[in-house]
């Protein structure tokens, strides 16, 4: 999802302008975490902060099983991994 700021009038109120800026950032810490691409029941392809703490892209099945990650293992290696079907790439690395 794209950064969605709303501008501050410089004619609000300081009240009003201060939820707005907080908002704001609240969007922009958020983008900079993780991002999802949902699918039905479940996530087709997240990136960024993953579930072990490190960054990368995850890619699911139709069944939404995590089968393709690019990324790191926890022990800070680089992976780039692909199960067989109905395999948790998370659990094959023994994240």
């Amino acid at each position: 999802m794209a950064l969605n700021y709303i501008p501050i009038s410089s004619t609000a109120e300081l009240k009003s302008a201060l939820k707005q800026i907080d908002e704001n950032f609240r969007q922009i810490a958020s983008e900079n975490q993780t991002k999802t691409v949902a699918q039905n029941g479940g996530t087709a392809l997240q990136e960024g902060k993953l579930k072990n703490g490190t960054y990368g892209i995850v890619l699911s099945d139709p069944s939404n099983v995590p089968r393709i990650l690019i990324g790191f293992h926890r022990n800070g290696q680089p992976v780039i991994a692909v199960t067989k079907a109905n395999i948790n790439v998370f659990d094959a690395l023994g994240e």
